[in-house]
């Protein structure tokens, strides 16, 4: 009867490790799911709007250091979005893990200033944000890029410098 009580025990802890090792390698090793949207503080002008154009996002894991990631090239007009109502602007897979800074890649900027559309440029093709989060597998976190159009935007010398913040959701 003993030697029965015992064996039992010992499957049931091989059961529970197992299950234990198979939860942590799913959730820790799997592939998560990044949605990316943009938003704006607006600029005190007369801009009417702003188009950006997207092409790539850098992210650094704290296990695998920066990867590139192409995301399809959209262009929105990020003028008057809100964290409410922010611009999607794609989504990625992505492995599970602790990220913790971020490189969002502008190749195009336009503006309509006083009924006119000007292109821009670029200081700077690469917004960079130093912001940890986590990507958990099998789970979506949202990045919505909040760019200050007030320090992006220089309306006399029409240049266009990426100034963001970052909202993280799960």
């Amino acid at each position: 009867m003993v030697n029965k009580i015992t064996v039992a025990v010992i499957v049931i802890a091989i059961v529970a490790i197992a299950g234990a090792g198979t939860y942590a390698a799913i959730t820790t090793y799997g592939h998560g799911t990044l949605s990316l949207s943009a938003a704006d503080v607006p600029v005190n002008a007369n801009v009417s709007a702003v188009y950006l154009t997207f092409s790539e996002i850098s992210l650094h894991s704290t296990s695998t250091g920066w990867t590139n990631y192409t995301i399809p090239s959209r262009t929105v007009d990020i003028y008057g979005v809100t964290l409410n109502n922010s611009s999607f602007l794609g989504s990625l897979s992505i492995p599970a893990g602790n990220y913790t800074m971020v490189r969002v890649y502008v190749s195009a900027v336009s503006v309509v200033v006083a009924d006119t559309n000007e292109s821009f440029n670029i200081s700077s093709h690469s917004a960079f944000l130093n912001h940890p989060f986590n990507v958990r597998a099998f789970s979506t976190t949202h990045l919505t890029f909040e760019f200050n159009l007030n320090q992006c935007l220089n309306l006399n010398s029409k240049v266009f410098t990426p100034y963001i913040g970052v909202v993280v959701s799960q």
